[in-house]
């Protein structure tokens, strides 16, 4: 062979090696840019059920006669009853709505007693007349004077029937102007299942439901002369007398109130309302126990009503601070945690259980997402969304682990096969 020749084969070997090295770079360059380009498959996340709270069914010592009812004091819950929208004699039970009319047309301001009243012939009159038929009445001197709040705690303590007649002639001039007031007053309130025929509670047509008399309860509790005085344990008026609270159970467990009633032919009656600071916090309620034997049977069972409701309420823990909702692991590596920021607890009343529903999105490495985790708890007609917390990252997959990725999926793929 030639010395040109050689050098010709020379040239040839040479750019058929440079030609391979060139598509060597080229097919390393290009796998390189697919490794790195190749889009990364969205990270699915191991979700966690939290665990349901459940409360055991409440038991309730309703009495067996009559109708009963006991409720939440700041809400329209009913906890439990007997027969709670049927109509029933109250009695004096009517000397709440009696007071409630009055002071809505004449408010008593705070920290004053309100109108001073001057007694009559016409109010003595009415003390022979309640008298006369076995009604409760308190001494009314003619030319004395007494304070329309003093009239109230006579009402509400001693349930003197003549004062609640004289409190509203005072107002509204008679008795016959003040029934369309009253009724004018139980439509405003919502009280549609109450009926008053007088100002005492002697006529057996003032009746009224159950349901009725606790939401008047909510509204008497609420109003600060009623609520004050039913809460008295006895009250002194000068120049008429002392009298002891009739309702037995004031002060007792925690009771505030707020008005007995009997009638011969219905038996007795008590609207109560109740306190109590426990170790799940301070509930408060109201009740009613209608047409029962006599007032101290009706008492009792009004104590033993409240006492059985209190024993149903359950503080709960729904979710405890810290609690692992979901986990993210990406295949390089990375992990990341949805915890819940803080614990939800709360207090329930009778049997409760709990639902939670958490949401975890899933993940794409490197991309900003709008969509949120989540986790709502539903108990007890309430719905709680529970802040939460990231623990860890998942960044972007390091070089090497995108280099390598496609041959380890071609060598699974070649596996497979």
């Amino acid at each position: 062979m030639t010395a040109a020749q050689t050098s010709q084969r020379g040239q040839r070997v040479g750019a058929v090696a440079a030609a391979a090295v060139v598509a060597v770079l080229f097919a390393t360059s290009a796998y390189a840019g697919f490794a790195l380009l190749a889009p990364l498959e969205p990270i699915v996340p191991q979700v966690f059920e939290l665990e349901s709270v459940a409360t055991p069914s409440a038991e309730i010592a309703l009495p067996s006669y009559g109708g009963s009812a006991i409720g939440d004091a700041e809400s329209d819950h009913l906890y439990a009853g007997v027969d709670v929208d049927t109509p029933r004699p109250m009695a004096s039970l009517t000397k709440v709505v009696t007071a409630l009319v009055v002071l809505h047309e004449h408010p008593i301001e705070a920290g004053t007693d309100g109108a001073t009243i001057t007694l009559t012939a016409a109010d003595r009159r009415l003390v022979s007349q309640y008298t006369a038929i076995n009604g409760t009445t308190a001494p009314a001197p003619v030319g004395g004077t007494i304070t329309q709040r003093a009239v109230i705690e006579l009402m509400m303590v001693h349930s003197a029937n003549n004062y609640a007649e004289t409190l509203a002639v005072w107002a509204f001039g008679s008795v016959d102007a003040y029934l369309p007031a009253a009724r004018q007053w139980l439509d405003e309130q919502g009280l549609t299942g109450i009926n008053v025929a007088d100002t005492t509670g002697f006529s057996p047509e003032n009746r009224a439901s159950p349901r009725s008399l606790l939401r008047l309860a909510r509204i008497a509790t609420a109003d600060p002369v009623v609520a004050s005085a039913a809460a008295l344990p006895r009250v002194t008026v000068p120049g008429i007398g002392t009298f002891d609270n009739r309702n037995l159970i004031v002060g007792v467990d925690g009771v505030t109130g707020l008005k007995t009633g009997t009638l011969r032919d219905s038996g007795s009656s008590l609207l109560f309302s109740a306190e109590h600071a426990g170790p799940t916090g301070e509930h408060r309620v109201v009740g009613v126990v209608l047409n029962g034997p006599d007032g101290p049977r009706v008492a009792a069972d009004a104590r033993a009503l409240l006492l059985s409701v209190r024993d149903d309420y359950h503080e709960v823990e729904l979710v405890s601070e810290g609690t692992l909702v979901a986990r993210y692991t990406s295949p390089w590596g990375d992990t990341a945690e949805v915890r819940t920021a803080t614990g939800v607890a709360d207090v329930v009343w009778g049997q409760v259980s709990s639902v939670a529903t958490v949401r975890a999105p899933e993940l794409q490495p490197g991309v900003e997402s709008d969509d949120e985790a989540s986790v709502e708890v539903r108990y007890a007609g309430e719905r709680v969304r529970v802040p939460l917390k990231w623990v860890g990252t998942i960044d972007e997959p390091p070089l090497d682990w995108r280099l390598a990725q496609p041959l380890f999926t071609l060598v699974e793929t070649l596996e497979r096969d």
